[in-house]
This record gives structure tokens, C-alpha cells and sequence, in this order.
């Protein structure tokens, strides 16, 4: 994949893979799963977005996170003239998932990943190695590289 990288002031020479910051454990879900459990793991866990997989072979199937439980909400909202909402213990996590994710592997560069969240405004990269699962980027591992590449120096000042 042929991406043109966005010139930065501060130099990232030796840029890292993706295995370097990635988060390898993952907490996932099944297509099956209810969208009550996808809400119970992200406020158990303090996390945005779930990974969906197959359950068996660790292949990556969708995305969900919090904000497509909101769209799906919208959207059952907009074709319903009742002012009830759906059951979400009954509602499955593949009405709401995004499917077919883009994603990228543990050897792409930290540049490609923020590259990639950049120009789609993603806030998350699935990383997958040899049709498995391996772990996932967020836009917060590539704030965080970036930042502890700033030279002291050029921080500022700040308060706190």
C-alpha cells in the first residue's frame, strides 16, 4: 500500500513498526454477542472500540465501537415511531459493527498507521498478522509515540 506520509516538523527518523506500540491484548467480541455486553466492556474497561472475530481462528470480522451503537440507536430511532428503545441484551453486535475493517500488519510503520487515522479520521487500526487477530493501534498509542519524540525544549509551557 502506497501511502504519501505528511512531512513533520520533528524528524522521526527510524520510525518503529506497529509491533512496537501496538496493544496485543485485545478484548473482542463475537458477531453474536449482544450490544449490552459491547457496553458493559467498554465501560469495564474504559476502552472505545471492541474488536469482533470469529471466536475460534482469531479472524478479524468488524469493528464496533461506541459511537456505531449510537448510529444504530439513530437509525432504529428514525424507522420507529415509538419512543422506546431496542433491547440491547437483544440486540446482536453484528447490526451495529462496521464489517470488513480496514487493518494493517505488525511490521507496517507507526508513520503508515498515523497516516491512515489521519486522512479517515479513524481512531483505530486492527493489526493482523497471517489472518489472525494480533492486537490494535488507537489514535492514543500514536499521540503518545509522537509526543515522547518532542524534544523537551519544545514543549512549552503549560499549567497544571
Amino acid at each position: 500500500m502506497s501511502v504519501g506520509l505528511r512531512k513533520s516538523r520533528y524528524n522521526m527518523k527510524h520510525l518503529k513498526s506497529l509491533e512496537d506500540i501496538m496493544t496485543r491484548e485485545v478484548i473482542t467480541l463475537r458477531p453474536a454477542d449482544s450490544l449490552a455486553k459491547a457496553l458493559d466492556y467498554f465501560e469495564s474497561h474504559s476502552i472505545h472500540h471492541l474488536l469482533v472475530t470469529d471466536g475460534k481462528d482469531g479472524k478479524l470480522l468488524g469493528v464496533l465501537s461506541k459511537k456505531d451503537i449510537l448510529n444504530f440507536f439513530l437509525t432504529i430511532r428514525a424507522k420507529s415511531d415509538e419512543l422506546s428503545f431496542p433491547d440491547l441484551g437483544k440486540s446482536p453486535v453484528s447490526d451495529a459493527m462496521t464489517e470488513d475493517p480496514l487493518f494493517l500488519d505488525p511490521s507496517d510503520s507507526v508513520g503508515l498507521a498515523a497516516d491512515i487515522v489521519l486522512s479517515n479520521k479513524f481512531h483505530s487500526l486492527p493489526i493482523v498478522e497471517d489472518g489472525k487477530l494480533a492486537g490494535i493501534v488507537t489514535s492514543h498509542d500514536l499521540l503518545k509515540f509522537a509526543f515522547e519524540r518532542i524534544p523537551v525544549e519544545d514543549y512549552g509551557e503549560f499549567s497544571e
